[in-house]
């Protein structure tokens, strides 16, 4: 696996990250906050914030930031041994895709979705300029944008059918998947699927990449039969 694939494997896993804007209110001095996020059709990402946070109001003056990452390790409370990534992007509000972008989003948080009618919040996105990946010691890498991205073989519709179809209708496998616990199908792309299970992401990866929509139904039901 290459530095490029290593460091989306790790933003794909995770779903959330530090957000740092330029403040407004002690210029010079960046502003952390916690931001919840998933991958656009390019794994690029997606975040959606309220217009009344301090960091949107950051975001409006200066469009750079960056989004950190760390890696979840339930074995180890020593984070500097954990993998993390680092997007350094220019942010803007989502205007193309919104429609798809909406979808997506609200998949992987869906309690999110009561946020639409109130507080003001809007989707943007994170152009990235480089990623900084650390995989551990001796691993540490910039990463440019068109390594890190990755164009997602399906499209809007078709990544909603085989979500729809394995959630509706392969309920066991999803639980197979999932280790026994009851989860659904929150995203699929090329390297992989997500899985929400109990209130958490799962990161499910494919031996090798898929294609087409046989690709992936064949990689599917080959990993459903695979020993528990």
């Amino acid at each position: 696996m290459d530095k490029a694939q290593s460091a989306r494997n790790l933003f794909l896993k995770e779903s959330f990250g530090v957000l740092s804007t330029m403040s407004v209110d002690l210029p010079g001095y960046p502003f952390g906050s916690i931001a919840p996020y998933c991958g656009d059709d390019r794994c690029r990402p997606i975040i959606y914030i309220s217009h009344i946070a301090q960091h949107t109001k950051n975001i409006l003056q200066d469009t750079r930031v960056s989004l950190t990452v760390v890696e979840r390790n339930a074995d180890s409370d020593d984070v500097q041994a954990r993998g993390s990534i680092t997007c350094v992007a220019n942010v803007g509000p989502v205007r193309t895709d919104e429609t798809a972008v909406r979808e997506r989003y609200f998949r992987y948080f869906p309690s999110a979705q009561r946020y639409e009618l109130t507080h003001d919040f809007e989707f943007f996105r994170l152009e990235l300029v480089r990623v900084r990946f650390i995989g551990g010691f001796g691993e540490i890498y910039w990463v440019e944008p068109d390594e890190f991205t990755m164009k997602n073989p399906f499209s809007f519709q078709q990544e909603s059918r085989i979500i729809e179809h394995m959630n509706n209708d392969h309920a066991d496998a999803l639980r197979r998947y999932a280790g026994g616990a009851p989860a659904t199908m929150g995203g699929i792309d090329a390297e992989g699927f997500d899985l929400l299970a109990s209130g958490k992401k799962l990161r499910l990866e494919f031996d090798t990449p898929v294609h087409t929509m046989d690709e992936a139904r064949q990689a599917l039901i080959a990993m459903a039969k695979r020993p528990a």
